[in-house]
C-alpha cells in the first residue's frame, strides 16, 4: 500500500525518486546549454542565501552566480551529484515539506518541479512562501503549455509523450499564477527558451522512441524555436 504522504495529486513519489535515481545512474541528469544557464541566472539579479527547490543534479544550482546555493531533491542519486558539483544538498520531497527553518533565503528557484506533481502545486507554494524572507523573489519556472510542441510531448495520454513520467503535463502559467498572487505577491511572467536534454533516453523502448520521431519532428520544425518555458517571478510582500 502507499502511504498517503506519498501521493501528490495521483503521483508517487517513491516512484520518482527511483526513476530519477535511475535518470541521473550516469553522471548527470539534464544537459543544459550555457545560454540556458545564463537565462536561468538572470532571472534575478542579486539573489543572497538560495534555495534551490528540486535541484536535480545541482547543474542550475551551480551555475548561479554571485550567491551561495542549497538545494534539495527527491532522488538521493541526484542530490548526491549535486554534491559533486559543491552544491549543498540534502534528500528531501518538496510536497512532505522544505527542510529549513522560516524564512530562511531571499531568494527561492524553483525550475521544472511543479509539473512532476500532478497538479499539488499549493503545498509546495505555501512551504516556499514559509521558507522565503518578506521581499523575497521566488524564480518558477516550468513547461509552457502554450507551446505545441511542448503540450503534446509532455500530457500523459499523449501518443508522442517522451516525459519520462505517466503525470508530468506541462503548465499554462495562467493555472499557477493566480497562486502566487493569492499569497500576496507581485508575479511578473517570462516567457523563455531553454535548451537542455535529459542524458538517459531509454525510458521508452526504441521501436516506441521511432514510431514517435517523425511527429515529435515534425512539430519542432513548427514550435521548436518558440518559447519552450515560462518563468514567474513573484515578489513576496515585506
Amino acid at each position: 500500500m502507499i502511504r498517503d504522504a506519498e501521493r501528490h495529486g495521483g503521483v508517487n513519489a517513491s516512484e520518482q525518486a527511483a526513476l530519477f535515481d535511475r535518470l541521473a545512474s550516469g553522471e548527470a541528469l539534464y544537459v543544459y546549454s550555457d545560454n540556458a544557464l545564463r537565462i536561468v541566472d538572470s532571472l534575478v539579479g542579486a539573489k543572497g542565501r538560495v534555495l534551490d527547490v528540486g535541484c536535480g543534479d545541482g547543474a542550475i544550482a551551480g551555475a548561479l552566480g554571485g550567491c551561495s546555493a542549497v538545494g534539495f531533491d527527491i532522488s538521493p542519486r541526484c542530490a548526491a551529484l549535486a554534491k559533486q558539483r559543491g552544491v549543498k544538498a540534502v534528500v528531501a520531497d518538496a510536497a512532505a515539506g522544505i527542510p529549513f527553518r522560516d524564512g530562511a533565503f531571499d531568494t527561492v528557484y524553483c525550475v521544472d518541479v511543479l509539473h512532476h506533481l500532478g497538479g499539488a502545486w499549493e503545498r509546495v507554494l505555501g512551504e516556499i512562501d514559509r521558507v522565503l524572507r518578506p521581499g523575497g523573489t521566488a524564480a518558477v519556472v516550468e513547461p509552457d503549455a502554450r507551446n505545441a510542441l511542448v503540450r503534446w510531448t509532455q500530457a500523459p495520454r499523449s501518443p508522442i509523450r517522451v516525459a519520462p513520467y505517466g503525470n508530468e503535463p506541462a503548465i499554462d502559467p495562467a493555472e499557477l499564477a493566480p497562486l502566487l498572487e493569492h499569497l500576496g505577491y507581485a508575479v511578473e511572467c517570462r516567457r523563455i527558451h531553454i535548451e537542455g536534454r535529459q542524458v538517459e533516453r531509454s525510458v521508452f523502448p526504441l521501436w516506441q522512441r521511432a514510431l514517435k520521431a517523425p511527429f515529435v519532428l515534425a512539430l519542432a520544425l513548427m514550435y521548436g524555436s518558440a518559447p519552450n518555458k515560462f518563468a514567474l517571478l513573484a515578489t513576496k510582500p515585506e
